[in-house]
């Protein structure tokens, strides 16, 4: 803006003449002048010259004046020009004793219209958030409580245009001018604010939603502002249900990935008052239901998801979902340290759960989850897992599944998985579990060409190498009883084995160094040896020799 731009320049007048004759030429400059005569072509109506007239006037004259004009020279909307451009273009000390004026004088005398408010909105709504907090803090050395009460109202309302960013560095402004309870204040009309928006708004709204909660973590990564004040609400229970309720609007405009305050909810809400706000996000957003109990059943106190669990159970909208949390507690996903829990935990957790009279069917669901939880636990695990489940029919459904995924990972030629199976079946045999080893035999047998649908996709190559693979170890571990299950399973059917694979697994066996020919011979005998198709037998057995392997061939066939 040059200077001949500027609204003061050319108005010095304003300051020299008294207040009535400075409406006076304003009036005229407004209306102008009608033409006289031929000779006199008046003055046209100049009305943007007025409102720069009232900007001087607003810049330059003595705040009394302005105070006194607004009172009984100007009409209320000059009046208000003149007191909001003020209030907006002086310095913000200077602001705030115009405001504070202006309000002893309403109160004074009983101003039916009073224009403080206008003067506040729109301070609130257009000086800068350092202005804004500084603004605040003269009005509370002036002890005037109503006029800052005013200011963050204005400040915070859906309507005032401030986005949920400007009310968080606000936040952080009012902290830093010494205005700590009014910084709290603050937040708190924010979230009643946001709490307040119609619920067809949630989307609309979701943006501003973020803002306000990715701001203050951004301002102050080291603090945890919004929980901290959710957390102090939550202790006085006439506020918990509003609460509540301004929580799941925030949850729910997160974004996916990690969040702090889902996690914050999840850590450290207590049970009755974390179940209540899944309940209501299992209605509305079932993924950050999901999110919260994530980290809900990542605490470590056994006690604490002992309750959570009887709340959870006890929920109508989340009783169905118990399975679900019950998932999360054995997994562990959402600790720092990783997962899985612990077997003693959860035994320790099996017992509270006994000792506080829970319903006997979560017990019943935690060890059948704990025992199909697969990831991060070894053989011996599983084994001492699957013993824990009282029914038999619990048992043999979760020996079902264990032995399903066990099988999959390792026809995915995973080394490790292929140990674990071999570690799992060692620990059953020294339990004695003949019937689980049977099931976990049958799945790795079933896995075969012919199809098992568990299991579709992998090459037939990969399945007989592993049958081979598995076998061997288990030799390995003199347990070789159950190697010639395994085999005999795969070898019995020239339809689950083609006469090319015969070679391969003898050779394994062979490398073992666990028994001598004759009894492999003897497993080939009772397999291959019986072949329905004759073509096929032969065709092995042919392969067999021409691999080197004559004593197995000549005595399978």
């Amino acid at each position: 803006m040059s200077h001949g731009d500027r609204p003061d320049h050319g108005y010095s007048w304003v300051t020299a003449c008294d207040i009535g004759e400075f409406v006076q030429r304003v009036q005229a400059l407004r209306e102008g002048e009608q033409p006289g005569t031929d000779t006199d072509p008046g003055e046209p109506p100049r009305p943007a010259t007025a409102i720069r007239a009232l900007h001087a006037f607003a810049v330059m004259r003595p705040t009394a004046d302005l105070i006194e004009a607004a009172r009984k020279d100007f009409s209320y909307r000059d009046a208000v020009s003149v007191l909001a451009t003020a209030a907006l273009c002086r310095s913000v000390p200077e602001a705030a004793e115009l405001t504070i004026r202006q309000w002893r004088a309403e109160s004074k005398h009983g101003d039916r219209t009073p224009k403080t408010d206008d003067i506040i909105r729109d301070i609130a709504r257009q000086r800068t958030v350092p202005d804004v907090a500084a603004f605040v803090r003269e009005c509370r050395k002036a002890d005037k409580a109503p006029l800052v009460a005013k200011t963050l109202g204005a400040f915070t309302e859906p309507r005032s245009g401030r986005r949920s960013l400007d009310k968080a560095l606000l936040y952080i402004a009012l902290r830093d001018e010494g205005c700590a309870e009014e910084a709290v204040e603050l937040l708190g009309r924010t979230l009643k604010g946001l709490g307040d928006l119609d619920a067809t708004n949630a989307v609309d709204d979701a943006d501003a939603l973020d803002d306000l909660v990715g701001a203050l973590h951004e301002l102050s990564p080291s603090e945890r502002i919004l929980e901290e004040w959710i957390d102090k609400e939550l202790r006085f229970p006439q506020r918990v249900p509003y609460t509540i309720g301004r929580v799941v609007r925030l949850t729910v405009g997160r974004p996916p990935g990690r969040d702090a305050l889902v996690e914050h909810i999840g850590r450290h809400w207590r049970r009755h008052d974390l179940v209540e706000l899944c309940s209501q996000l299992c209605r509305t957003a079932p993924d950050k239901c999901a999110q919260v109990r994530l980290h809900a059943a990542s605490r470590h106190d056994v006690q604490e998801l002992a309750d959570v669990i009887i709340a959870w159970r006890g929920a109508e909208s989340l009783a169905r979902t118990t399975r679900d949390l019950l998932r999360d507690i054995v997994a562990m996903r959402a600790a720092p340290q990783g997962g899985p829990r612990s077997l003693s935990d959860l035994a320790d957790l099996d017992h509270v759960l006994r000792n506080i009279r829970a319903d006997p069917e979560c017990n019943r669901m935690l060890r059948l989850v704990a025992a199909e939880h697969v990831d991060g636990r070894s053989g011996a695990d599983l084994a001492t897992l699957l013993h824990r489940i009282e029914r038999r029919g619990d048992r043999w459904r979760a020996a079902q599944n264990i032995a399903a995924q066990l099988t999959a990972r390792a026809l995915r030629q995973d080394d490790a998985a292929s140990r674990m199976l071999v570690d799992y079946i060692a620990a059953l045999r020294e339990a004695q579990d003949t019937r689980t080893i049977a099931t976990t035999l049958k799945e790795l047998a079933d896995s075969s060409r012919s199809g098992h649908s568990s299991h579709s996709g992998h090459a037939h190559a990969v399945w007989v190498t592993l049958v081979a693979d598995i076998a061997e170890r288990l030799c390995r571990l003199e347990l070789t009883d159950d190697a010639m299950n395994l085999l005999e399973r795969c070898l019995e059917s020239e339809h689950r084995i083609a006469p090319e694979d015969a070679p391969k697994v003898v050779g394994r066996l062979r490398g073992s160094g666990a028994k001598p020919p004759e009894w492999v011979a003897s497993l080939l005998s009772a397999t291959v040896g019986r072949w329905f198709d004759a073509h096929l037998r032969d065709s092995a057995l042919q392969r067999l020799s021409e691999a080197g392997f004559v004593t197995e061939a000549e005595g399978a066939g």
